[in-house]
């Protein structure tokens, strides 16, 4: 049982290598580009937009703020939009 467990460790060590080395575009690489995304500026709103000129924001009075979408999400407790995304 330990000699397969072993196998199986290394095994995946081999594969994560050989990922790491074949495929430069990582989960790693991907999640430091931030999205930006658009908020109304009102403790009411619920969404966030993928565009400013996105209908859902038409009846913001309070201001329109570009923010990536990670704070969006964490910081700001905002969902997508159903009409852009």
């Amino acid at each position: 049982m330990k000699k397969i467990l072993i196998l199986l460790y290394l095994t995946f060590l081999s594969f994560s290598n050989y990922a790491a080395t074949h495929y430069p575009h990582s989960v790693t690489t991907i999640q430091t580009k931030a999205k930006n995304v658009y908020i109304c500026n009102s403790s009411r709103a619920y969404a966030y937009h993928s565009s400013e000129s996105c209908r859902g924001l038409n009846r913001c009075s309070h201001g329109v703020l570009k923010v990536s979408q990670s704070d969006a999400v964490r910081k700001y407790g905002r969902k997508p939009c159903k009409i852009c995304y």
